[in-house]
């Protein structure tokens, strides 16, 4: 074990009690695993190398015990690719889009016997680029995208052609939120504004047929407009009145986060610099964190605040025993010099260059996790250490679940592996443990393993996933995709 974890606590080992195999190969198979809001799971099975002309796609759902719930087979063409799942109590919906005239085919399928329902549809432009989709009430939103400005659409299953709602949303980095409230039946929107000296952000909320049914704008008190610069959001669920706002801000940046806020709709703001969380700098070995803590400490006795430049990837809000929980990947933008060449005309040789950064990809470095109770005021806080690797766009790399006691399990996966850490209030732990994940029996060996993943599944249940080469004590090799369950405490 790392020096910089010694003393501290360990988080216990999941429980792997269900597995499920299906013979598959990833040279020839693509899987997508789903979790499902009656606590199933849908698995859907696609050819990696399909022929021209027809072929399937297979839709499995399991239940809590990984047994399959039924099982369809559905015929589709080789130029439609599936671009979006999302799910509703009762219909499951997958939308496919068709490369060569660029419409999208909506399949909806009943959640209880898989029977399916499909309609052709038509964007309202063909330079449209579809970016993320959300379903309410039998009706589907999508963002799309369209020189360089997003776009809200909605797709009416009985209606032919996709319509572009009249909600201005900017660029794409500018939304921190599109989610579905089922609580409160309603499609919500959180978008970053700013005119170049002051921010602000704006809550839409729209009911199933794309109605506005709210609008509200959040900015700084006066008294911190031209030091705090707000940044992306997500909406907590619930009540409307008693929402509340979580999101990351800046000092006098829109790019860089110096912290977590939370907002009530009204605007009343509260602010948490990173260097107030407790555990915020645990993720460095304990002399560098000393450190850094002292030289925080410094510059805040002198009225200067220290700036680390990470940048925040905030995920969905989860709904916690004593009010909600966040969870924020910190990030790192990497650069490295390139050549730039200026052309003075198209027909001369004569060319000037010179050396730019450009990026080159996101290091990230660690996780945060802050609990408020449901008006917004910080409980306590945690963090994960992450491989502090580099990935060429920044997207989530942990999933993150609740237990009913208020634990929160992060885990990622690592190979064979999958890393977890449990947090608890005001408690130092780990960051060094992994678990592999379990064959069907102890004599069988691993021989080797790829394309693999972990999904919250319910509550502190998760779903490991992959495929796997096996050799058993006795008889031939097999490779399989597998689900595997993980239950940590």
């Amino acid at each position: 074990m790392r020096q910089k974890n010694r003393g501290k606590e360990k988080s216990a080992a999941p429980a792997q009690t269900q597995r499920v195999e299906v013979e598959s190969s990833s040279f020839d198979d693509k899987h997508l695993v789903h979790a499902l809001p009656d606590s199933g799971l849908l698995v859907v099975s696609t050819k990696r190398h399909a022929v021209v002309g027809k072929h399937a796609f297979v839709l499995t759902k399991y239940n809590k015990a990984l047994t399959p719930v039924w099982q369809t087979s559905h015929g589709h063409t080789s130029n439609q690719a599936l671009m979006f799942l999302a799910a509703e109590r009762k219909t499951l919906y997958l939308l496919f889009y068709t490369l060569q005239d660029r419409k999208a085919l909506l399949y909806q399928v009943n959640n209880a016997n898989g029977t399916v329902h499909f309609t052709e549809h038509t964007l309202p432009s063909s330079s449209i680029t579809l970016k993320k989709m959300q379903a309410l009430a039998g009706q589907v939103f999508l963002t799309g995208l369209e020189k360089e400005n997003l776009s809200l659409l909605h797709l009416n299953p009985s209606q032919k052609e996709i319509k572009t709602l009249p909600v201005t949303l900017g660029l794409e980095e500018n939304v921190g939120e599109f989610r579905v409230d089922t609580l409160t039946h309603a499609v919500e929107l959180v978008i970053a504004e700013s005119n170049g000296t002051r921010s602000r952000l704006q809550i839409k909320r729209l009911n199933a047929m794309g109605e506005v049914k709210g609008t509200y704008f959040v900015q700084p008190q006066m008294e911190f407009r031209s030091e705090n610069t707000l940044q992306g959001a997500r909406l907590t669920p619930g009540d409307t009145l008693s929402k509340v706002l979580v999101g990351s801000f800046g000092h006098r940046s829109y790019s860089f986060s110096k912290g977590i806020f939370t907002s009530n709709l009204a605007g009343h703001i509260r602010y948490f610099d990173f260097s107030q969380l407790k555990h915020f700098f645990e993720y460095l070995p304990p002399r560098k964190e000393r450190r850094m803590k002292a030289k925080f400490a410094r510059q805040e006795a002198k009225g200067k605040p220290l700036l680390l430049r990470p940048r925040l990837l905030l995920h969905t809000v989860l709904p916690h025993p004593q009010g909600y929980a966040v969870i924020g990947e910190i990030y790192y933008p990497k650069y490295k010099r390139g050549a730039f060449h200026l052309y003075r005309n198209t027909s001369a040789p004569d060319e000037q260059s010179t050396d730019q950064e450009v990026i080159e990809g996101y290091r990230f470095t660690h996780a945060v996790v802050c609990v408020f109770d449901y008006e917004g005021n910080l409980l306590w806080d945690n963090s994960f250490r992450l491989k502090n690797e580099i990935y060429p766009i920044p997207v989530p790399i942990l999933e993150a679940g609740v237990s009913p006691g208020g634990n929160l399990t992060l885990v990622y996966p690592e190979g064979e592996y999958v890393r977890y850490k449990t947090l608890r209030p005001n408690i130092s732990i780990s960051d060094e443990e992994k678990v592999e994940v379990r064959l069907q029996s102890d004599s069988e060996k691993l021989y080797a393993s790829n394309e693999e993943g972990i999904v919250h599944w319910y509550g502190n249940h998760f779903v490991a996933y992959g495929f796997q080469r096996i050799k058993p004590a006795q008889g031939e090799d097999r490779t399989v995709f597998y689900l595997q369950n993980m239950t940590f405490e």
